[in-house]
This record gives C-alpha cells, sequence and structure tokens, in this order.
C-alpha cells in the first residue's frame, strides 16, 4: 500500500526539522511511501531545512493558504493513500504504519489519529486524554452533525479525495468541510478515528497555548457551520465524553477536578471565538 504525505509549511523553522526528521524516521517501508513538503509563501529558512533531506520533495505553492498547499501536493502525489500532517507536527514512528492498518478495514475510506503535545505535563496530558476520547466518542455515534476534522492527522484514499475534493481554499475549518463531504457520500462508516496512529503537536507547550487554540477552533466552526449543517456539542454529550476519561484514565476525584477546570476554561474559550468570528476564505 503506497502512501504518500503531504505536508504545507509556512515560517516554522523553529519546528520543521522535527517534523521532517518524524517522517524520516517511520517504520514503514520507504519504498512504499514518499513525503512532500509544499513550500507556502515562506520567508524563513524552513526550506532550507527541508532542501537537506533528499528523500523529501519539496514543492512550492504561491497561491496564499494551507489548503491551497495542500491540495497542491496531492495534485503531485502518487500514492493510492494520501495522509496528512502539519509542519509543527512529529508523528510517532508507527504512524504510517497506523495508518495502513486502518485502510484495510473494509469500506474505511478516511482515518483521522489522535494528537498529543509537546509536553506531557499534568495539564496537556490530561486535555490530550479527553481530546482523544472525544474524538472516539464523535466518530462512533454516526451523527454527521458534529463530525469534524482536522489535517495535521489524517489520511484519506485517493478515489475518496478526488471524489469529495479538493479541499476548499478557506483560511481555516475546510479539513472539516471535507470529512463532511466524504461521510455524506460514503456513509458515516466510512470516517473512523484511529488513535494508534498518533502525532504530537509541538506548538502546544502549555495549557495556555491549548485555550487559544479552543478559540481560534470557535472561530473556525462559525466559518464551516456556514457551509455544511454542524453543531457543537452539547451539555449532555460533553458530560458522556468527561465521563469516559475520568473511568478510562481511572483518575480520581483529585486528579479529576483539574480536567474540569481546565475544559471549562477552554468551553468559554470556545464560545468566544464562536461567537467573535464569521466566516474566513
Amino acid at each position: 500500500m503506497y502512501i504518500s504525505v503531504v505536508v504545507p509549511f509556512r515560517n516554522v523553522e523553529e519546528y520543521i526539522g522535527e517534523c521532517v526528521k518524524a517522517l524520516l524516521s517511520q517504520t514503514y517501508p520507504r519504498d512504499s511511501s514518499e513525503i512532500i513538503m509544499v513550500e507556502n509563501n515562506s520567508t524563513d529558512g524552513s526550506a532550507e531545512i527541508v532542501r537537506r533531506h533528499p528523500r523529501v520533495r519539496l514543492l512550492r505553492e504561491s497561491k496564499p493558504g494551507a489548503y491551497a498547499a495542500r491540495n497542491r501536493g496531492v495534485a503531485e502525489s502518487r500514492g493510492a493513500i494520501v495522509a496528512f500532517t502539519d509542519s509543527d507536527c512529529a508523528p510517532e514512528p508507527d504512524w504510517l504504519e497506523g495508518i495502513a492498518d486502518a485502510m484495510r478495514l473494509p469500506g474505511v475510506r478516511l482515518v483521522q489519529g489522535r494528537q498529543r503535545f509537546a509536553f506531557e505535563s499534568v495539564g496537556l496530558s490530561v486535555l490530550s486524554d479527553y481530546e482523544a476520547q472525544r474524538a472516539a466518542y464523535t466518530f462512533s455515534e454516526k451523527k454527521e452533525e458534529i463530525y469534524y476534522g482536522y489535517t495535521n492527522n489524517m489520511a484519506v484514499r485517493r478515489s475518496a479525495f478526488d471524489r469529495a475534493g479538493p479541499f476548499l481554499e478557506l483560511e481555516r475549518g475546510a479539513d472539516s468541510v471535507f470529512v463532511r463531504k466524504v461521510a455524506e457520500r460514503y456513509g458515516c462508516e466510512a470516517v473512523r478515528y484511529v488513535p494508534q496512529m498518533c502525532v504530537r503537536h509541538l506548538e502546544v507547550t502549555d495549557v495556555w497555548k491549548w485555550f487559544r487554540k479552543m478559540k481560534t477552533y470557535g472561530r473556525s466552526f462559525r466559518g464551516y457551520a456556514e457551509l455544511v449543517r454542524s453543531r457543537p456539542l452539547n451539555a449532555g454529550e460533553r458530560l458522556k465524553i468527561l465521563r469516559a476519561t475520568i473511568r478510562t484514565g481511572r483518575y480520581s476525584t483529585t486528579e479529576a477536578l483539574p480536567l474540569v477546570l481546565l475544559l471549562s476554561i477552554g468551553l468559554l474559550c470556545y464560545e468566544a471565538g464562536r461567537r467573535s468570528g464569521g466566516r474566513e476564505t
């Protein structure tokens, strides 16, 4: 199973070296994958870092926007499976193995994996556990209106991309629109959450950066919700996910309290973002 990895980048010299190193360290057979990184109007030394690695194919897309860069990478790729991550992420060594295993399951068209953060601090660890439970819940409920996407850890069959793609060239949220299109065309069972395919989000180094991400995700939701019928999780669903997180992590009451506090602040940030902005183009 040949897999093409597509990574857009712009001004990320702080992280891109670790991203490339992680992609080159995959346990998946080298002759069954390719790495395509698409420079998108960088003004720093990011492209020079990529050029040091002859196994990585470097492209350039002048049209601004990460989704335009991803579309260019897909157009130039040759794999039957196309995998996406971001230049500020470092996939675990068995990431491609997890993608290949998941894509062997009947009917699967698109898979999304687990996201961890730069450090395993107490706060970030419990938030990572919650987000994993949230993804597991969302993609097992067969409710299209709560589906979302994240191209820092996604893989899709080329045949599905050709039918549901390309990505809309929005500033944010086109990954969620794309996931919804795949689900609508092939059914909810075509989209799976695969915790075994894991990436580490290097940019998120503390809970404050996670809070800022939540506000950004809120703005993103408001944008793509205008394009596809979507709704945020309701209070009952969030409570169910919280309970599953506590149960799976075997948290004591004392350990669970910080999670509740962090999630409450994060929800406020998300709602602030959702109420503050309109569609981004």
